[in-house]
């Protein structure tokens, strides 16, 4: 993979090395299903990336992929198909969604697209809502994957190895010809479109790959959760956190979606502790903070920041162009 040579590679294996040892130190499983969600939601943003940073498509509804993830694996496994199989499959359902749903909302673009993703996540929520074979409003048992003995460390290896995945694809995409094409998309569609670029499949094909990896960290979590309601893994809710982790780590970088994942996730949980009631104004706060500072996101704004430092001074250039003076 061109985007992972040398240090990078050993650098990639090295953090998750790291990240997989965790649940030797950790004191209880509270603390490991924060870590649980922490990564899961890393590797969302991951995959988000793919459509809303790389594409540049403002996409506000992978909450519906993440929900086929979940309702897909309780209702195939109550149908008899085995456990892992369940995922997997729900994972691809979740594929062959998206690609109708991508083939009509591309044809939108905008805000115009944005709305259209939210209302076809909306409109899956109440047609689970009102659908008996889903459990309805009272929502459906789920199997755990894993049994009770290593639960939650299991699960957060889980989440971990989806994160690994999901960041091995981002490198790929960073660095393909896949990847220039959706980059060229995200700066000017008109003009990509006009030098050969198929959009509207590249989209689609981004769109893709982001909710088959979305559905299976859905998958994940209605199984480590155990239960699952429409307001639980269909809220709209889901969906602006996962943008919002991506944008404020940085969208369209590889590091952006873990870093905002690791202090977004980190700084709620702590603010819902030391501050209880006011903790989602605090939250509110530190994102309106980063907005305003960083508006290229944490690690958009610190690479920009790097490159300003390492830039040649401007009076170099007119010294190198100027032409040596002869002698007499």
């Amino acid at each position: 993979m061109t985007a992972l040579r040398g240090w990078r590679i050993f650098a990639l294996l090295g953090v998750t090395a790291v990240f997989a040892c965790l649940p030797l130190f950790l004191p209880n499983d509270y603390v490991l299903q924060v870590f649980f969600r922490i990564v899961l939601f890393a590797a969302l943003g991951l995959a988000w990336n793919l459509v809303g940073g790389y594409a540049g498509q403002l996409s506000l509804g992978h909450v519906a992929y993440f929900g086929v993830g979940a309702y897909g694996m309780a209702m195939l496994y109550a149908h008899h198909v085995p456990l892992w199989l369940s995922v997997l499959f729900s994972a691809l359902i979740a594929t062959g969604f998206a690609a109708i749903i991508g083939s009509i909302v591309f044809r939108l673009r905008g805000p115009y697209f944005t709305l259209s993703t939210i209302a076809f996540a909306e409109v899956l929520r109440l047609s689970v809502t009102n659908l008996p074979a889903a459990g309805g409003a009272i929502g459906l048992s789920t199997p755990a994957l894993f049994p009770p003995g290593a639960f939650w460390k299991m699960f957060y290896l889980s989440a971990v190895a989806l994160a690994f995945v999901s960041f091995l694809v981002n490198a790929w995409t960073s660095r393909s010809r896949f990847g220039y094409y959706l980059m060229a998309i995200r700066e000017d569609e008109d003009t990509a479109a006009a030098v050969g670029i198929d959009t509207a499949n590249y989209k689609l094909r981004a769109l893709m790959a982001s909710a088959f990896l979305t559905a299976l960290g859905g998958g994940l979590y209605g199984s480590a959760f155990q239960f699952i309601v429409p307001d639980s893994v269909l809220s709209g809710e889901i969906s602006v956190q996962i943008a919002i982790i991506t944008m404020l780590g940085g969208a369209g970088t590889l590091l952006g979606p873990v870093v905002g994942a690791v202090l977004l996730l980190a700084a709620s949980e702590l603010f819902k502790n030391k501050f209880q009631e006011s903790h989602l104004l605090t939250y509110g706060i530190l994102i309106v903070i980063v907005v305003l500072v960083l508006p290229e996101g944490i690690v958009g704004g610190l690479k920009q920041l790097f490159q300003r430092k390492t830039k040649p001074p401007a009076s170099v250039a007119p010294l190198a162009a100027t032409p040596a003076q002869g002698g007499d």
